[in-house]
């Protein structure tokens, strides 16, 4: 007992309050509205008042290396996106779009408490960021993205098809109003920006392609996206906007940056003999997107292309065997058998069993066929990574080709 009063004593000289409080603490908010942080505009709907943040930015405003205005028309990104219609989307009728959700999920109980929004009018780039005060507003804010969206035949997203779109079809479904994202075409860049630069990269998020991609470095203050449901929660609980005006610069930047990465895009499609190619993973990567729009031509340029750029063996093999394979495909069989010889030579496996399957079938060389055959079985016995299917494969061809040999003497 004395020990305890002994550390009671103690506690309360630290100014420790031993017991518990007479009265609950009682929280209060502070109320400081977003009007007193950032200069808002107000949007009259049916549903109610909504408050939004408009900024403009002129046509050669430039987000890093890259402006916001393409300088051509961007018919392959459209033809990437299918769109059938190209006359159809005109640079007008682009809506390029970045929510901030209450949750990092896409599920029912997600919403979107904030929605940048950008198109181009006249001369200049517009961005409203709508802003929900309180849930109860979220009719008028959907009524007020859809008064910003009258106009448009194509929504730009980074990641929308995923993320974005569904969390807003969602929430008109909820509020019994028409989403305008139904019926539109949707061009989402992250997809566009994988295939491009994936290779070269690895992570395809915006901030990696911010820095890599358009060299834009962001300024401090910003609050990341994935804090911003927690920074939100603050702000119903406090009445306290000023900690968001983070959240608001980093949605700007956002709608901002898909803007100059819709004109990159574009502009290297349009254009892929341009600067913005100078790595050999760019320019296979690229290679590779012109194949699946038929631009057989460009294709075989850029695979080429990347062949003659210093690089690590892997990918130098890597490149041979995908132009080899875009070769056949186009009934190019002698170009595409230049390549198989120059990464057999490096013991590619793959590169090896084509080699012998031409010689098989093809030129009907049985004697050469089998010698590539017999390396390949070397290569391959030495290598734990194969199965035993495959093994059992380059032994089937083995005998067969012997069986083909031993037949052609006979005849002689």
């Amino acid at each position: 007992m004395k020990d305890w009063q002994d550390l009671s004593e103690q506690l309360r000289k630290l100014g420790v309050k031993l017991g518990m409080p007479n009265e609950p603490h009682k929280h209060t908010k502070t109320h400081y509205p977003i009007e007193k942080v950032l200069n808002c505009s107000e949007t009259h709907t049916p549903a109610g008042t909504i408050l939004s943040v408009r900024q403009t930015f002129d046509y050669n405003y430039a987000q890093g290396n890259t402006k916001l205005a393409p300088d051509t028309y961007f018919n392959r990104l459209l033809q990437w996106a299918k769109i059938p219609d190209k006359d159809l989307v005109s640079l007008k009728s682009l809506v390029f779009l970045d929510t901030e959700t209450t949750g990092l999920s896409s599920g029912t109980g997600t919403m979107a408490f904030m929605v940048g929004v950008g198109k181009f009018i006249d001369n200049h780039f517009l961005l409203e960021q709508f802003f929900l005060r309180n849930p109860a507003e979220e009719a008028a804010f959907l009524h007020a993205l859809s008064l910003f969206c009258a106009d448009m035949k194509a929504v730009v997203t980074y990641n929308g098809k995923a993320f974005d779109i569904p969390i807003l079809n969602t929430r008109h479904i909820l509020q019994r109003i028409p989403s305008p994202f139904v019926d539109v075409y949707h061009i989402d860049l992250l997809t566009i920006s994988r295939q491009l630069w994936r290779l070269r990269l690895t992570q395809c998020n915006l901030a990696n392609i911010e820095r890599n991609i358009l060299e834009f470095q962001r300024k401090g203050g910003e609050v990341p996206g994935y804090l911003a449901p927690e920074f939100y929660k603050d702000y119903l609980r406090t009445g306290d906007a000023r900690p968001l005006e983070g959240v608001f610069y980093h949605n700007q930047e956002d709608v901002v940056s898909l803007s100059a990465l819709f004109n990159k895009v574009a502009s290297l499609l349009e254009n892929p003999k341009s600067d913005d190619l100078k790595h050999s993973n760019d320019m296979f990567s690229a290679a590779r997107v012109f194949n699946h729009l038929q631009d057989f031509e460009t294709a075989d340029l850029l695979y080429s292309q990347s062949l003659q750029s210093e690089t690590s063996q892997e990918l130098f093999i890597k490149y041979l065997l995908e132009h080899a394979q875009f070769l056949r495909r186009n009934k190019a069989y002698d170009d595409a058998l230049k390549l198989w010889i120059r990464a057999a030579e490096l013991d590619n496996l793959e590169a090896l069993i084509q080699l012998a399957k031409h010689h098989e079938h093809k030129s009907k060389d049985f004697q050469q066929a089998l010698s590539i055959t017999l390396k390949a079985i070397s290569i391959m016995q030495d290598d734990s990574s194969f199965t035993d299917a495959q093994l059992f494969a380059l032994f089937h061809r083995k005998k067969r080709l012997e069986s083909k040999i031993n037949k052609s003497k006979e005849i002689k």
